[in-house]
């Protein structure tokens, strides 16, 4: 059951950054890194690998790479899946 919630929280983190209006202005700085949920996604998850706060068990290294290349992906269905429900923030006036 942790490992669900921290899986959660890395989803929500990378979702805060890439939608949320508090980083739009570090999004303006760098926008190929931080404009996409797939990317900042893989970011926050080796960082959490790489930290130890996820850890599948394998060391740091594989850990990280794991944890990344989960969590850019549960980051992008999860984003897709709030865009179809939601719609863009964006396209809202």
């Amino acid at each position: 059951m942790t490992e669900l919630l921290l899986v959660l929280a890395l989803i929500g983190t990378t979702l805060i950054v890439v939608r949320g209006t508090f980083f739009r202005p570090v999004r303006r700085l760098w926008p190929a890194l931080l404009g996409g949920s797939q990317c900042v996604g893989t970011w926050v998850g080796v960082a959490a690998g790489a930290s130890g706060i996820v850890s599948p068990g394998y060391g740091h290294a594989l850990d990280a790479v794991i944890v990344g290349a989960a969590t850019s992906f549960l980051s992008l269905l999860a984003d897709a899946v709030l865009l179809k429900l939601l719609g863009s923030p964006s396209e809202k006036v």
